[in-house]
Order: structure tokens, then sequence, then C-alpha cells
């Protein structure tokens, strides 16, 4: 640890958040519905309250959703790519005036959208930022889900509106751990639909378990609601929940709230594996009969999913390490 902190702004940041590690380190793991982590009063009272206090974070009650947009874009938020959301602004709107959503109807009910916080105002939300994205954090992470191969963190702030959803999934093979804690402003955020849930599959879907496990060259995939059980609701504010992606894995998210009042606030985290090869792509479809064509998959998606060859630039990009790339994007 001590030749991790060698710089003073990284001592002061350890100083300040150090007991976060020492908290993940005691915090035994739970098996069920597979291995994971949740830690309560993950930040302390005084932490908590100056973050979910901060004007980028606690916002007013809003009479529309298009007001609501404009406030978060004017607080340093913008849309950001995520599963079960779009980026387009007008597109989420007319969505969600007209209650119509162009989604595969077995899976999904519907769509959101996610804001993440690029421009801090508040100090301490940049300060647990940048202590989340360190590599002392990242060394516990590592530690602590055995995670061996070579990894970057990326951790933000986000807020996520209603009609977010995501059936049950595993997450993708290229997620080498997660993790997301609660910093709702609402202290009835804790009743409300719009929280992690982590599942198993039914009896019947167990096989799936097996295909996922002796196929590591097929990604895994999405699959509809009632394949699964819900086992664990993470709806605790200032909790976190952390778990290494496995083939048993399954956690969902369907948001049904009026995201007017506040909004699904987190801290959301992941590491991901630097390096990995092309993966056959699946659907629901593909596997939804214990008898699964795995030729017939990789026939269909060999074609449709072939990696393209990198162009020199790109090679040179991509063998740039991570940490230099922020910091030249900080100066840019």
């Amino acid at each position: 640890m001590e030749n991790i902190l060698r710089t003073p702004f990284m001592r002061t940041l350890n100083k300040e958040f150090g007991y976060l590690i020492e908290k993940l380190e005691k915090a035994p793991f739970a098996h069920d519905p597979f291995k994971h982590v949740i830690i309560d009063n993950f930040l302390s009272e005084e932490h908590f309250n100056q973050i979910t206090s901060a004007k980028e974070i606690k916002r007013p009650v809003f009479l529309s959703t298009e007001q609501l947009i404009e406030d978060l874009l004017q607080k340093g938020y913008d849309p950001q790519p995520f599963p079960g959301c779009i980026n387009n602004i007008d597109q989420y709107l007319k969505a969600l005036n007209s209650g119509s959503w162009d989604v595969d109807k077995e899976l999904l009910e519907g769509f959101g959208m996610a804001f993440r916080l690029n421009k801090y105002q508040t100090p301490i939300l940049k300060r647990i930022t940048q202590f989340l994205n360190s590599k002392p954090f990242k060394t516990a992470l590592e530690k602590k889900f055995n995670i061996t191969r070579s990894s970057y963190v990326e951790t933000a702030i986000q807020k996520y509106l209603q009609g977010y959803e995501i059936s049950p999934h595993p997450d993708i093979r290229k997620k080498a751990a997660t993790y997301m804690l609660n910093i709702n402003t609402d202290p009835a955020s804790e009743t409300i639909n719009i929280h992690t849930y982590l599942c198993r599959f039914k009896p019947e879907k167990q096989y799936i378990y097996d295909f996922w496990k002796n196929n590591p060259d097929i990604e895994r995939c999405w699959v509809p609601w009632d394949w699964c059980t819900t086992k664990i609701k993470t709806n605790t504010n200032n909790s976190i929940v952390l778990f290494s992606p496995s083939n048993e894995s399954l956690h969902a998210v369907k948001l049904d709230y009026n995201h007017l009042n506040f909004q699904r606030t987190q801290i959301y985290g992941n590491l991901w594996y630097n390096k990995t090869t092309p993966l056959y792509a699946t659907t629901y479809k593909d596997i939804a009969h214990p008898e699964i064509d795995i030729e017939n998959i990789k026939k269909n998606a060999s074609i449709k999913y072939r990696p393209r060859k990198k162009t020199l630039k790109e090679k040179i990009i991509s063998n740039i390490p991570n940490g230099v790339k922020q910091v030249v994007k900080k100066i840019k």
C-alpha cells in the first residue's frame, strides 16, 4: 500500500476514504443466489450526508421530464450510453409521453435514460470518485475477488430515469467486477421499485448455467424475467453490492417510479479486463430449450460479429496505458 500512496494527493484521499477499503476487506461473502458482497452503511454518516445533500445529487421536485432533463444538463450531467437505456433525449421523451416503447416485449417493457455526472461543483463528489478510480481501491477489488488478469477501473455518479430496465443477465465476460452504491436522496427510495435484483434461474432453466460454463467463447445474454426468481433486492440506501460476474451472477433492474420527485442515484463502478478475445453473440432465443444448437449459434454469429481488423492508429492507441489516456483527456 505504501508504494501506491506515493503522491501527497493520493495520501490525502486515502486518509479521507481509506476506511472504505477496510470495510471491503472485512466484509464476508454471501453465496445465495450467487457469490457477492453487500455492505450496509458503506459511507460514513458524515460522507453520506455531504454527498446526498450536494446540489448535483439532491434536486428539487420538477413539473415535467423536460424540465428535469434540462436541469441535469445544467448541473453537469450528460446522457450516458448504457444497457437498458438510450441516449437520445427526444426519442426518450416521445416514448415516455406516448407510453409506446420499441422493445422486445418478451424481454422488456421499456427503456430509460442514464445521466452521468461529468462536471463536479461539489468537491467531495470529485474526491470520492477519484478515490474509487484509484489504484488502491482497484487493488482492493482485485484482491477481494481474486482477479489476476490485467484490468482497469471505471467509476462514476449516475442518475437513472423512469423506464430503465435490464432483464436478468449475468454480465458480459469482459467485466471483471462490478459495484453499485445507493446514494438516493429520498428516504422513501427503499420502498420504491428502483432497485437491482439478484436472481437465480428456475429449475427448468438451470441447464443454462452449464451451457455458459462449458462454452467460454460464447457471450452470455439477457433472458426473460419469467425464467428467473428474485432472491435479493438491493434496496437499502447507503449500501453497496459488489460481485465478480460469473455464469451464475444473474441480476436485473426495472424502474417504475416518478422521477420528478427524486432520481435513482448511484455511484456505479466496474473493473474491465484490458484484453479479451472476440466472442460469439447469442440471444435468449438461442438458449430457450435444453437442446442448444451450438454450431448454429457460431455459424450465424461468425459473420455478423467477426471482429474488424484494427487500423495502425487504433493499434497504437490500444497499447497506450489507460492512466495515460485519462491524463491526456483531462489536459484536453
